[in-house]
């Protein structure tokens, strides 16, 4: 039984007998994804709708000059064992749980690297941190990022500002990387 039966199982009337098959994990993933928060059927596909929906927000948090599409493309580009995962549990699997201990899940460890790579790229001071005008992204959103007030931000303070509030996509990251009811602080 894996996590997504295990989860249907404690869903349903404990009569109904519930099997590790391909119906049962699309089934408890799209109301794990729903329960979440998640659109699972906004696009064509469960993981695409969902993808799309945690870039998106991705873009419109951190201001980085790029598109949710063009994030997905490239997420799934450079994961194939999300891309080519037999199955939607499969797939939420590779996205979302941490590929061992210490280790943080591929969909983190990308959000975190874009957030990386824009501070490195903008960064024209080498200071670690970007002003304003370094950043070159609205001045709402920067004030948003600047969780010290310090007129500046960095990569840290970009993570936390992006995971912190952000319900869903913690949700799914707990549940496929704790036991049930252990709550995670942070992803960043």
């Amino acid at each position: 039984m894996n996590a997504i039966t295990g989860y249907l199982s404690n869903q349903f009337d404990s009569n109904v007998p519930i099997k590790g098959s391909y119906a049962s994990d699309y089934l408890g993933s799209v109301q794990l994804l729903e329960k979440a928060g998640f659109s699972p059927f906004a696009e064509k596909s469960v993981i695409g709708s969902t993808l799309y929906q945690v870039f998106d927000r991705f873009v419109k948090k951190t201001g980085l000059d790029t598109t949710a599409n063009k994030l997905k493309d490239e997420y799934l580009q450079d994961s194939p064992s999300s891309q080519h995962a037999m199955n939607i549990y499969s797939i939420l699997e590779n996205t979302f749980t941490p590929k061992g201990p210490g280790e943080k899940a591929a969909i983190v460890n990308f959000l975190n690297s874009k957030i990386d790579e824009f501070v490195s790229t903008k960064d024209t001071d080498t200071s670690g941190s970007l002003t304003l005008e370094e950043s070159g992204i609205n001045e709402s959103i920067f004030k948003n990022l600047d969780t010290n007030r310090d007129n500046q931000i960095n990569a840290s303070e970009m993570k936390k500002s992006f995971y912190e509030d952000f319900k869903q996509l913690n949700y799914v990251l707990d549940y496929f990387q704790n036991t049930p009811g252990t709550l995670v602080d942070t992803y960043a």
